[in-house]
């Protein structure tokens, strides 16, 4: 092991010889134009012979520096290809544990799951159901999603997305809404954790409504359900529902939505060790078949204390 000249030293070489230049492979890895410059000049002492020819703001490479250069590049890839490898099994091992919310599990995320175990076979996943306040020093999940108005405290996020809401009905009761007075005819379908949520599209719609809301329901999947069923009208993230419009099943009657003051975060330990694991690999899964509803590009993965708001990878 003697021989092998240092790795920092052997990077800023191949980034130079690509571009053949210093300022571009400063930039491309991340330092200054004067530490590539020392690094080569330490790997051209280590191996004893000058790598680059040096002109005013231009380089080329020597003889040796174009016989190392392939050699150099084979050894860097194979080294990124065992790391990639490597670290592609030990995300597709062991355990993860996710603690999702009722709608959305049972609504959107179950059917989609299959995708996730086909890229990973020898990940076992348990998955549960809960809108509890978490507390990851006490409970064992690996990955939790809620919604609310700001994110936990004590955890690092991912603002998924915003939250849009849609009036929805079965199409028999459609067919009887030709104005937004009619709604005024109907029974309105409450959730029960969400008590504003009428008043607050009516103002929007610019719709004074008089009804009263006679059921009310814990879960978006319960409302989508009574909805379906012909029992009234309800306000549901449209996302969830995309298969009862495709089907026919749920109908939107006035394409009168309102982005809530909620949100949707992917939640992970403050303090978790598998960050290039389990955990990273699920995350850069939901983060693709979340990308879609995204009404926003305020996705942000940060501490929840930390004010800072740094780009995701």
């Amino acid at each position: 092991m003697s021989t092998l000249p240092p790795l920092n030293a052997v990077v800023a070489f191949e980034a130079a010889a690509r571009h053949l230049s210093i300022s571009l492979a400063a930039s491309e890895l991340f330092v200054t134009h004067g530490a590539i410059s020392k690094q080569i000049r330490a790997l051209e002492a280590f191996l004893g012979c000058e790598l680059f020819i040096r002109e005013h703001r231009k380089i080329t490479l020597t003889a040796a520096g174009h016989r190392y250069l392939p050699h150099v590049q084979s050894a860097l890839q194979t080294l990124a290809n065992a790391t990639s490898e490597l670290k592609q099994q030990q995300a597709g091992s062991g355990t993860l544990k996710i603690n999702v919310l009722p709608s959305l599990s049972i609504q959107w995320l179950i059917p989609r799951l299959e995708e996730f175990r086909n890229q990973y076979p020898r990940l076992f996943v348990d998955l549960s159901i809960g809108d509890f306040e978490l507390d990851f020093q006490r409970q064992d999940y690996d990955i939790a999603i809620r919604s609310g108005k700001k994110p936990p405290a004590n955890c690092h996020y991912i603002k998924l997305m915003d939250e849009e809401m849609c009036l929805v009905a079965a199409p028999a009761l459609a067919a009887r809404l030709n104005t937004l007075d009619d709604l005024n005819q109907m029974t309105l379908l409450k959730h029960t954790s969400r008590p504003s949520n009428w008043r607050e599209w009516a103002h929007q719609a610019g719709v004074t409504l008089t009804t009263e809301e006679k059921f009310g329901v814990e879960h978006f999947y319960m409302l989508a359900q009574a909805v379906a069923s012909g029992m009234g009208v309800a306000l549901i993230p449209r996302f969830f529902i995309e298969p009862q419009l495709a089907d026919g099943t749920l109908v939107i009657p006035f394409d009168i939505s309102y982005r809530s003051d909620y949100c949707y975060y992917l939640l992970t330990p403050a303090r978790h060790k598998d960050k290039e694991g389990k955990i990273q690999a699920f995350t850069q899964w939901l983060l693709a078949l979340f990308a879609p509803y995204r009404i926003t590009d305020e996705t942000a993965d940060q501490t929840a204390a930390d004010n800072t708001v740094p780009a995701l990878p």
